[in-house]
């Protein structure tokens, strides 16, 4: 059973923003802002059928998203303001989505577990969590994870032709099995999800999947928490080690700062040429 709590922190300071923002303007609490994609947002992934995407990291101030000393997030992660903001992105999208490996080492439940944000999803979007949507090539989930043990909060598992292999034991987890082309996994699912009537989607998959999202052009906005800590070591960066990203920046849209934290709060619009 989902455990709801209230997060409490100071609230972040806005130092840059370009949006017309809803949240802002109601004095509610938020990290992001208003999650609402823009007009010409919307007319992009109409004409690209796929969902609007927002890619939500942590990073430390030399550039990694992994510590390779403690494992995951590690010395970046804890602050209640940086979990509201994860939480906030789950109360506002149609979809969120994890890598396979995200899902094992974190058993990720894709709802927002905060009283604020849950009464706000209740009210806007007239049920409690996303569509949980979990990828993975070879289909290796974790069948012990508790978000396949709860009924409010409906999931979909997509695989490559590799993962459907696993077909009956992937059933067993959820109805709701999708197999895509290999050539283009991430592609296909965006695409299929539109199918479906999604519009937005909350993406927390690891470096290696959001290199590929990057490459097929599928994210459009980037929520990044700035830590502080300068972790060193081996762990990868953003978008992991694969094949170099070409054509492909952003532009800030809105920064705020969470002053006794030290985290920085940047959102970014990507344009791909």
């Amino acid at each position: 059973m989902m455990k709801i709590k209230r997060l409490t922190f100071e609230p972040v300071t806005i130092l840059y923003n370009t949006i017309e923002d809803e949240a802002l303007r109601q004095g509610r609490r938020t990290v992001w802002g208003d999650l609402t994609p823009t007009r010409a947002g919307l007319e992009r992934v109409e004409q690209d059928q796929v969902p609007y995407t927002y890619a939500v990291f942590i990073q430390s101030k030399d550039g990694k998203v992994i510590d390779s000393l403690a494992g995951r997030v590690g010395r970046m992660g804890g602050e209640p303001v940086d979990r509201f903001g994860q939480l906030e992105v789950r109360a506002a999208v149609d979809a969120f989505l994890l890598g396979a490996g995200t899902l094992r080492a974190d058993r990720t439940i894709g709802a927002p577990f905060e009283a604020e944000l849950l009464e706000r999803r209740k009210k806007e979007k007239g049920d409690v969590a996303p569509l949980n949507v979990f990828f993975s090539e070879s289909g290796n989930f974790p069948a012990d994870a508790a978000v396949f043990r709860e009924p409010d909060v409906p999931v979909a598992l997509f695989v490559t032709e590799r993962g459907a292999e696993r077909m009956e034991a992937l059933k067993r987890l959820t109805p709701d099995v999708t197999v895509v082309a290999a050539a283009s996994p991430l592609r296909d699912t965006w695409t299929e999800l539109w199918r479906r009537g999604i519009v937005t989607i909350g993406f927390e998959g690891g470096p290696t999947l959001l290199g590929l999202a990057f490459r097929e052009r599928l994210v459009h906005e980037l929520l990044i928490t700035h830590s502080p800590h300068v972790l060193g070591g081996s762990g990868p960066g953003l978008t992991g080690s694969g094949e170099p990203i070409e054509g492909t920046r952003s532009e800030p849209v809105f920064l705020g700062l969470h002053e006794p934290s030290g985290l920085l709060f940047e959102r970014s619009r990507v344009t791909y040429e």
